[in-house]
């Protein structure tokens, strides 16, 4: 495997009216599992292309193994790609789907037998071999597709949102697989989706992406428990964070409304958004910051409720580890050092001065 780096790249369409990458420079270490998260448009695809030589970059450099390859075209870079509709060949059966690549480079038909074998049986696929892809489930050509990549043993694996053509199901238990694999072989994997659940489970480092620029960079817990930005900050998280506009004025925050006012240790003036995630908020008065207000939905998730509560202007949401009378409760509280602080014109993050 091989170490992916990216030096400032840039990427235009349309004669330069629409901007896909914005000066985007990364580092991914030999053996490491790297998510691309983003929401559509955010420029994740066109990283990949990228990486892949799909699509020249209109400047900076892209290094594969510490070898320059903007100039080399994707056959001689030693990487595969699996695509989200897969790309099977639907008159060919899996067999011949999987060892394509190997016989268009000339291998001996023996030794292409024996590695798709090898690779078969490594994902569970050898039943599958005298099939055609009209005869498989999603989950089956998702497998052909990744043994067709893992066949010809390159350096970078690339994935582009490869799941989510499947069920719910199915894509978790192939998630689980995916991880499993990759990790046996110590492969270097750069994958792309806009699931951030997908993106927290399967990373060992996580990049997020916005408008053709990297946010973040970083293991998913470190991005979950500190995002540097408000775009981070909301993209990242089973339950949507919680925002209020306020401003904060001598080591206080008042909120636009004014229905929530604390003390914070913060040497900033200005316009904020404060950021509060509903796991938490607890239910009830017994943190040092309360709020007051009126419960307009509770959504039952099992062992706990996703409570909406209506305080002054804003409404905020709050995971509650009960399912007794939530609908009867008027208060909610939190800890000020679980708040995040951003400005609200640029959505950098701010920090405690203590």
């Amino acid at each position: 495997m091989a170490e992916v780096k990216l030096k400032n790249i840039r990427k235009s369409f349309s004669r330069g009216a629409f901007t896909a990458l914005k000066d985007v420079s990364l580092t991914v270490p030999d053996g490491t599992f790297v998510t691309v998260l983003g929401p559509s448009g955010c420029g994740k695809t066109t990283l990949l292309r990228v990486i892949a030589g799909l699509e020249e970059p209109d400047g900076g450099e892209i290094l594969i193994g510490g070898r320059k390859v903007n100039r080399v075209p994707p056959s001689k870079r030693n990487v595969a790609m699996v695509f989200q509709n897969y790309a099977l060949y639907p008159h060919k059966k899996v067999s011949d789907n999987i060892g394509i690549g190997m016989r268009l480079r000339g291998y001996p038909k023996d030794e292409v037998q024996r590695k798709v074998g090898d690779i078969a049986q490594m994902l569970k696929i050898e039943e599958l071999m005298g099939r055609y892809p009209r005869q498989l489930s999603g989950g089956q050509q998702q497998r052909v597709a990744l043994a067709r990549a893992l066949v010809r043993e390159p350096e970078v694996f690339l994935l582009d949102e490869p799941l989510s053509n499947l069920d719910a199901q199915v894509r978790d238990t192939t998630r689980t697989e995916l991880k499993k694999l990759f990790k046996e072989i110590n492969a270097t994997v750069v994958y792309v989706t806009h699931d951030q659940t997908e993106a927290m489970m399967m990373s060992d480092l996580l990049v997020v992406m916005e408008k053709g620029a990297i946010r973040q960079i970083g293991d998913p817990f470190s991005i979950y428990r500190d995002p540097v930005h408000l775009f981070v900050a909301q993209f990242i998280g089973t339950y949507r964070i919680n925002f209020i506009a306020g401003r904060l004025t001598e080591r206080r925050f008042i909120s636009n409304d004014q229905a929530l006012t604390f003390d914070v240790k913060m040497n900033y003036q200005g316009q904020v958004v404060m950021g509060i995630r509903p796991e938490h908020l607890t239910v009830g008065a017994v943190e040092d910051v309360r709020l007051k207000g009126e419960v307009i939905l509770v959504e039952p998730l099992g062992e706990s409720n996703l409570i909406s509560l209506k305080v002054g202007q804003n409404e905020l949401r709050a995971l509650s580890k009960g399912t007794g009378e939530s609908h009867l409760l008027t208060a909610a509280s939190f800890s000020p050092t679980k708040a995040y602080f951003f400005e609200a014109e640029s959505g950098i993050r701010l920090r405690s001065d203590s």
